[in-house]
């Protein structure tokens, strides 16, 4: 697999450039105590070969468990699940995946929804890793030895700033102040794919922009630069005057 020269996360117009790591980055700081690697996708994908010291969760959705799909773990679950993959409250977490960061970023949420700010995503993710000829490996890591029961602590501290609720949802279909953003795939758009559920389609006066087009696709999917997102959000009406609300 060969890799063009990409522009570096920080050169690229993002607000917020601080919550990408590269490759390079990684590298320097991959056995430093206080960064934890996680790779964010099925347990499946990650024995077939992943980063170095990366530690895998059960279920990359961070749900209640693997027959409710409904909710995102409760504070108790959702501590104990982070301390079973070595991160604490004074960790550096560094997601990636295979994808293109879709399931990177949904532990960025889920630790961001808990107070745990301290969380980067790593720009090209696992392809980008092996594109430049880094080596993986099939075993697993080893969890993190506390030297003490607080080292070990995760505290959740939820943040429902970042969370819309049903009745918020509601209230905002018809809204001219909030737009509803639709970014799952075309087919569960259109109803025809219902993903497990009783029924189909979408949420009333929700726009659509399927999460793929977010990144660059290809061998080695990047983010897009921050003016071509704007442009693609600007074209479904999801401008910065506007409360966005995600699904």
């Amino acid at each position: 697999m060969e890799i063009s020269a990409t522009t570096p996360p920080d050169q690229r117009g993002y607000t917020m450039p601080d919550i990408f790591v590269t490759t390079e980055w990684l590298v320097d700081h991959l056995s430093d105590k206080d960064v934890r690697v996680i790779d964010t996708d099925v347990p499946k994908l990650y024995a077939e070969g992943h980063i170095p010291g990366a530690v895998n969760p059960v279920d990359h959705y961070y749900k209640t468990s693997l027959e409710d799909r409904t909710h995102i773990q409760g504070p108790a679950q959702f501590a104990r699940t982070m301390s079973s993959l070595g991160i604490n409250d004074n960790t550096t977490v560094v997601g990636y995946d295979r994808s293109g960061g879709v399931y990177s970023f949904r532990l960025m949420w889920a630790l961001h929804y808990y107070g745990h700010t301290n969380v980067k995503f790593l720009d090209g993710g696992l392809p980008k890793w092996i594109a430049e000829g880094r080596s993986t490996t099939t075993e697993p890591a080893p969890r993190a030895v506390p030297e003490s029961a607080s080292a070990s602590s995760f505290t959740p501290r939820a943040n429902s700033e970042i969370f819309a609720s049903r009745e918020q949802v509601l209230n905002a279909i018809g809204s001219d102040s909030t737009v509803l953003l639709d970014v799952r795939a075309d087919d569960e758009w259109t109803g025809d794919n219902k993903r497990g559920g009783p029924r189909g389609g979408r949420i009333p006066g929700a726009v659509h922009l399927e999460w793929v087009n977010f990144h660059t696709g290809g061998d080695v999917p990047i983010l897009r630069p921050a003016d071509e997102i704007r442009k693609l959000l600007a074209d479904v009406g999801v401008t910065p005057d506007k409360n966005i609300i995600t699904y």
